[in-house]
């Protein structure tokens, strides 16, 4: 009869102690899932919150940079003549030339290493990606495509650091 007492019945609602018990186990056991997932779930957003920093990080340095970058651009693209100076000059300054360029190269591979690109200036103007600071008349150009590049755009893992500076054809 006392086993009957420590039964649920309809006579006796109360729970039996292990029907209490595996109750609880359960409960926390749930608990303990749900603990678990969380725990995953954090650890899956801190990850994705550490990698995307990482990815942005050298964003303000490499900003800083882009001055430096574009003058020697420049420096480059103002190569003297030296075709009527002495050969020894002249292979002197090749040489010299070989080194500059050499080191550009370099620059080029880090940098697409570390997802800096330079913003694509042919075709069509594209306001998330260029920044048009004059407009011209333009032979032989569609009204919005860039004429020409005033100053080197770039993009860092896809978003962009500096729009391009570009000159664009109007309709004439």
């Amino acid at each position: 009869m006392d086993e009957q007492q420590d039964q649920t019945t309809p006579e006796n609602p109360t729970p039996a102690p292990a029907d209490d018990i595996q109750a609880k186990c359960e409960e926390y056991l749930a608990g303990w899932k749900r603990a678990q997932a969380d725990y995953a779930n954090l650890k899956k957003e801190t990850e994705n919150d550490r990698r995307e920093m990482t990815k942005y990080a050298n964003e303000r340095l490499l900003s800083s940079l882009l001055p430096a970058i574009d003058q020697y651009e420049t420096a480059l693209n103002f190569v003297p003549d030296l075709s009527s100076a002495p050969d020894e000059i002249k292979k002197k300054f090749d040489n010299w030339l070989i080194g500059i360029k050499a080191v550009r190269s370099m620059w080029e591979s880090s940098f697409r290493e570390i997802g800096l690109d330079k913003v694509p200036t042919d075709g069509m103007f594209d306001p998330n990606m260029h920044e048009a600071v004059s407009e011209e008349v333009a032979e032989g150009k569609a009204p919005g495509s860039i004429v020409r590049v005033m100053q080197s755009g770039w993009k860092l893992n896809g978003k962009v650091l500096r729009p391009a500076k570009v000159v664009i054809a109007k309709e004439g």
